[in-house]
């Protein structure tokens, strides 16, 4: 059954319990609970209306993108258009939280072992992430504020979201695009990186690490597929409708099904530090 969020007692007290629970399996409160969780329960007025507060920061109507795909796909550029013409719509870029060379690894062959989820900070992107979902006005990612009315937007773009498990449950629609091997291979070689890609690079690891993590989310049903090799207007187009259409069924509304997920996603992945303050 789908309900409006706001004050509802039940949902509220449901949440809540995830919580208590959540945080005695690890053995004492998690820095969610302390960042959130007043003395008394939400059935006391004051600690209800300071739950109620923070609850709704955290689970307020938003909606969360995934673009994800093989390396020169398109996955930026689609982001960025999408932000231009959706409101209230923020971006992170999993490109963003690579680790310092001297940290990436090697392989048998002497290549640094860059499309691998090792290769990232993902504790840091998914503050970030954790953050923006915290206050979305208010996130550092947080560049256009149009209509305080509209759903907060946020869309995450990167090679490798989808075999991430502490993401699973953020998503509200997720895209891969993908391109064949040759026009990957042709776009790939007119991009310049730092450090530059070695000679065989492509074919000993980029392309077979695509591969192997492609193959990891065939599974996935909610992926909406994109033909990369279409233009930038097509693609564009095509998403921004599909957006169109979800919003829609989307607006004012919220599933306590998935409550639990919310909330064991939450606590299990907010930093050793704590909240972030945004």
């Amino acid at each position: 059954m789908l309900v409006k969020v706001g004050p509802n007692r039940k949902l509220l007290l449901s949440v809540w319990n995830i919580l208590g629970k959540l945080g005695r399996r690890q053995g004492a409160a998690t820095p969610l609970h302390q960042a959130l969780l007043p003395t008394t329960s939400p059935q006391g007025t004051s600690g209800h209306r300071k739950f109620q507060k923070t609850f709704s920061k955290l689970i307020m109507k938003k909606f969360v993108i995934g673009i994800g795909g093989v390396t020169n796909g398109g996955k930026t550029t689609l982001a960025q258009k999408l932000q231009k013409h959706l409101p209230n719509c923020s971006v992170i870029s999993q490109d963003d939280f690579f680790k310092p060379p001297s940290e990436i690894e090697t392989d048998k062959n002497g290549f640094l072992q860059y499309d691998v989820l090792e290769a990232l900070n993902m504790e840091k992107m998914m503050s970030t992430v954790s953050c923006w979902m915290k206050s979305p006005r208010h996130s550092p990612v947080s560049t256009d504020w149009r209509n305080a009315e509209e759903v907060p937007i946020l869309i995450i773009e990167g090679f490798l979201l989808f075999n991430f498990k502490p993401l699973e449950t953020v998503w509200n629609r997720r895209y891969f695009l993908t391109i064949p091997y040759e026009e990957c291979k042709r776009r790939r070689s007119t991009r310049v990186y730092e450090p530059p890609d070695p000679e065989g690079y492509f074919d000993g690891h980029v392309w077979p690490m695509y591969l192997k993590h492609r193959g990891e989310i065939e599974s996935i049903e909610e992926i909406v597929y994109l033909d990369g090799t279409k233009s930038e207007e097509e693609l564009f187009s095509q998403v921004y409708e599909d957006l169109r259409q979800e919003l829609a069924k989307q607006k004012c509304k919220y599933c306590p099904t998935e409550v639990e997920g919310t909330a064991r996603n939450i606590v299990h992945y907010i930093p050793k530090n704590g909240i972030p303050e945004c």
